[in-house]
């Protein structure tokens, strides 16, 4: 599906083609087409996934690819994409290899790096807290902000423990950082665009401020295991949700032991 920007009328959404309980609709790719034709996130390999972005380069051949994180949904595709266009260079942070292929065969990511897609210029922002190799792209023009897993539209986003790659105190300089690029747009890595980007942030801090406080306060009546703690403040969350809720809230003791709170 093509998705309709005035800067870039070669720019289309590709769905990866993988919904699931933990990537909703399934994952979003980005196509650029032009002189460079670049793949932003590489799906999971799915054949038609593959095929779509073939029809859409109508025989010429896709350049590159811009990971913005190595979980498997955004990254196991490359192996796939690599077999129909054997030259294809793909680019991430190499914090961690990505699943299915190794250090060597990704190009790396610096933070304030542009990189090239389609016809227009990037640049990578790195933006951990989901992931530790978590990176944003930004178009500076059209003020547009590829944004990977730090947000979406419709949901908050998982924020796992340092075992699991993340951080919640990263997670939060991130949105702050991204909030100081004051963007018009993201496209994220699941569900519809967001057309108010700083407003979601906003959103987000808010949200995480106040699990913050309830946590504290469980803390404060004795509640202290971690499930008990999920069963009273996610007490409206979908009970399939509170394994990702349980991180979730091992992440923000993590965030609290570092600022000595805990």
């Amino acid at each position: 599906m093509a998705f309709p920007t005035s800067r870039h009328p070669s720019s289309y959404c590709l769905a990866a083609g993988n919904p699931g309980a933990w990537t909703g609709p399934g994952n979003n790719t980005y196509l650029f087409d032009g002189e460079e034709p670049t793949l932003l996130d590489a799906g999971v390999g799915h054949q038609a996934h593959v095929d779509a972005v073939a029809a859409h380069l109508n025989g010429r051949a896709l350049v590159r690819i811009l990971v913005t994180h190595g979980h498997p949904d955004h990254a196991s595709g490359v192996p796939a994409l690599r077999a129909r266009w054997p030259n294809l260079k793909a680019f991430k942070w190499l914090d961690q290899p990505g699943p299915g292929v190794t250090a060597d065969s990704w190009s790396p990511l610096a933070d304030g790096e542009r990189v090239r897609a389609g016809d227009i210029w990037l640049t990578t922002i790195h933006t951990p807290g989901h992931a530790a190799d978590h990176v944003c792209f930004w178009e500076t023009d059209s003020r547009e902000l590829y944004c990977g897993d730090m947000m979406t539209a419709t949901t908050t986003i998982l924020i796992p423990p340092a075992s699991r790659g993340g951080s919640l105190k990263a997670y939060l300089a991130s949105l702050h950082r991204l909030a100081a690029l004051q963007p018009d747009t993201s496209w994220p890595g699941h569900g519809p665009v967001i057309d108010a980007p700083v407003r979601r942030i906003q959103e987000y801090l808010t949200h995480r401020a106040e699990r913050e406080r309830e946590v504290l306060a469980c803390l404060e009546d004795g509640v202290t295991g971690l499930d008990e703690i999920v069963s009273r403040v996610y007490v409206e969350t979908p009970q399939n949700l509170w394994p990702a809720a349980r991180l979730t809230v091992e992440a923000l003791f993590e965030k609290l032991h570092e600022e000595g709170r805990l």
